[in-house]
């Protein structure tokens, strides 16, 4: 988790203030973290990032949540939310201070050896091409499906009514799932989008198709997509540092006391 070495301009969801983390509109900004990990270090890589948090606990360093996907690679996504590109680089400021740099150091070296790769993003929130028809329920998300978007250069218009019409399309149907869609600036390929839809449970996703979207969304499909995946992740609650607004939410979840020793 090579947070300390993330700049401003690398390659080129929301805690810059408490009263932000459960807001109901979107983090302008996201830095995503995203870990590779080796077949059969789940596990010693799930201990590490439990050393990343107390090392961060110790610091003024933003809080973040970890996602563990559940389906495709082996993989684990780490989400900074942001007002700003100034509070990015505060981040990086902080994390680049001693002490916590060599301990950072450290670590890095530990959690490497149970990667086979990574990619550092940032992504810009877009709110005329989401859908937000009910309030987040951040703290209580348990599961996050990821919708990676490759959109060919140039058709970024195109991309925009392929979002309308499906936004046009649930609100006419009633359709109450949010779809929160960020665009990638620096670390991905050109025209990168990220859809992200939360849930409390995987029973949200039973019938949640919302209706047809018609022929015109599936030329625009065919004419523009590079290619679409889509990701099931799981919040890893040990490997988060949440902010004290969620584990007031939810502590059972974001911070369980230990279970008291058997006799």
């Amino acid at each position: 988790m090579k947070r300390r070495i993330m700049k401003v301009f690398l390659a080129s969801l929301v805690f810059s203030g408490a009263s932000h983390v459960l807001a109901q509109e979107p983090s302008p900004y996201f830095k995503i973290d995203r870990e590779d990990i080796k077949s059969g270090k789940g596990a010693a890589h799930e201990k590490t990032e439990m050393a990343y948090v107390r090392a961060f606990s110790k610091s003024k360093y933003p809080n973040y949540v970890a996602w563990v996907a559940t389906t495709g690679p082996s993989q684990v996504w780490f989400l900074e939310p942001y007002a700003s590109y100034a509070a990015i680089e505060e981040a990086s400021k902080i994390a680049n201070a001693e002490p916590l740099k060599t301990t950072l150091d450290q670590l890095d070296e530990a959690d490497g050896a149970l990667r086979t790769g990574e990619r550092n993003m940032i992504a810009r929130y877009i709110k005329d091409l989401s859908y937000t028809p009910v309030p987040a329920n951040l703290a209580k998300y348990r599961y996050i499906q990821v919708n990676t978007w490759r959109i060919r250069p140039g058709h970024e218009a195109e991309f925009a009514e392929m979002r309308k019409i499906a936004n046009d399309t649930w609100e006419k149907n009633g359709y109450k799932q949010r779809r929160v869609v960020y665009s990638v600036v620096s670390g991905a390929p050109l025209g990168t989008y990220i859809v992200l839809f939360g849930m409390e449970s995987l029973k949200e996703l039973d019938g949640s198709a919302g209706g047809t979207l018609g022929e015109r969304n599936t030329k625009l499909y065919q004419d523009i997509v590079i290619s679409s995946e889509r990701t099931l992740f799981v919040v890893n609650p040990k490997m988060s540092y949440p902010p004290k607004e969620y584990i007031a939410a939810d502590p059972d979840f974001w911070a369980p006391k230990p279970k008291p020793a058997a006799k």
